[in-house]
């Protein structure tokens, strides 16, 4: 892989000020407090649509995957992007949400924040070493 360039480190750095926005660390701020649910019928009974708590959770999940959407067609370096952020730990929160959505028919929900969860725990193994991985259940 090719060194990060100038305009590698702008996109990081117009993503990082995104992730500040006052809508982010809302979210941010609801989801280290207040998300609390370990499975999808969970999710939907405490958090329905409509709710500020599924707002929060459409917000987080749409900006990685916004990010994992870049990641897969390239316009984001994999080396900044994952010594800057720890995807999976968002990533392993929701991951049984996604799970229960995707058994309700929307089969596409959240592909491309797995793509970029599953390639950051490939990235981790390659350049910090396998030990370092963490233990999830995906």
């Amino acid at each position: 892989m090719t060194k990060p360039t100038y305009q590698d480190a702008d996109m990081m750095f117009k993503l990082y000020q995104h992730f500040e926005s006052e809508r982010m660390r809302a979210a941010r701020k609801w989801f280290s407090a207040e998300f609390k649910a370990a499975t999808y019928e969970q999710f939907s009974d405490k958090y329905p649509r409509g709710t500020e708590g599924f707002d929060h959770f459409v917000t987080l999940y749409g900006f990685f995957e916004m990010i994992g959407t870049f990641y897969k067609n390239g316009l984001v370096h994999p080396d900044l992007i994952f010594d800057m952020w720890y995807i999976n730990g968002f990533y392993s929160r929701f991951h049984p949400i996604f799970e229960g959505w995707r058994k309700q028919g929307d089969k596409h929900v959240a592909e491309n924040f797995e793509l970029l969860a599953l390639a950051e725990l490939d990235w981790i193994g390659r350049n910090k070493g396998e030990q370092y991985i963490p233990d999830l259940p995906y």
